[in-house]
């Protein structure tokens, strides 16, 4: 579905830069997660929206798994998993290119009856770590309105850049 999913799965430097920020070396390191929890707080709060997630491209080249959430269901979302080639943030990562969605585009809706809160509209950019591709960091349902505005798919694309950089603090 995606030429960008074949890059994903192809690169050395991709593979082990999954390898190195997994979910589960994430929360682990204490100060990646306050940090990473902290920007998601923000992402939220700036974007004005009701949640956001980081997601990272899982080891398999395959998925993204939620790794870090604000919102209401963290317990749900920090262990949800998404195909690559059948999600918004699965086709932000194969592509590296933000987005923004409303209710009248098509969205995977598997994390949404998990955690019982339809998606209304979504924002997400990619996440990167120097030029590799590391995850998506994504933002659901604006408090006021239907849809996410440029300045929200901006503000989320500036939080993701930080992101990367943050996770880049891992190997530096």
């Amino acid at each position: 579905m995606l030429n960008g999913h074949s890059r994903l799965r192809t690169s050395s430097k991709v593979i082990n830069c999954m390898i190195r920020y997994s979910r589960q070396l994430l929360q682990a390191d204490g100060y990646l997660a306050a940090a990473g929890r902290r920007l998601l707080a923000e992402v939220a709060r700036d974007c004005h929206a009701d949640e956001s997630t980081l997601w990272l491209i899982a080891e398999d080249g395959r998925h993204l798994e939620g790794a870090l959430n604000h919102g209401r269901t963290p317990q749900l979302l920090e262990r949800a998993t998404v195909a690559l080639v059948d999600s918004v943030v699965g086709m932000v990562a194969s592509t590296g290119i933000a987005t923004a969605v409303g209710r009248d585009d098509q969205i995977n809706t598997t994390v949404d009856q998990q955690t019982g809160t339809p998606t209304r509209a979504m924002i997400a950019a990619p996440v990167l770590v120097g030029d590799d591709p590391a995850g998506v960091l994504s933002a659901i349902n604006p408090k006021e309105g239907r849809l996410f505005d440029a300045q929200a798919l901006e503000t989320l694309q500036w939080k993701a850049y930080l992101m990367g950089l943050i996770l880049g603090q891992r190997n530096a």
